[in-house]
């Protein structure tokens, strides 16, 4: 069974909070950058 991708703005609010997350620990947006293109799957 096919799981439902999460309505556009739910899924903003979670990408924006991950962000902050990361910055509060102190990654730079590059550095989050860098991390998803390294863990994402191609």
């Amino acid at each position: 069974m096919m799981k439902a991708i999460p309505d556009v703005k739910t899924l903003d609010a979670e990408w924006v909070r991950l962000v902050k997350e990361a910055r509060d620990m102190g990654l730079s947006i590059e550095e989050v950058r860098e991390f998803i293109r390294k863990t994402s799957f191609h």
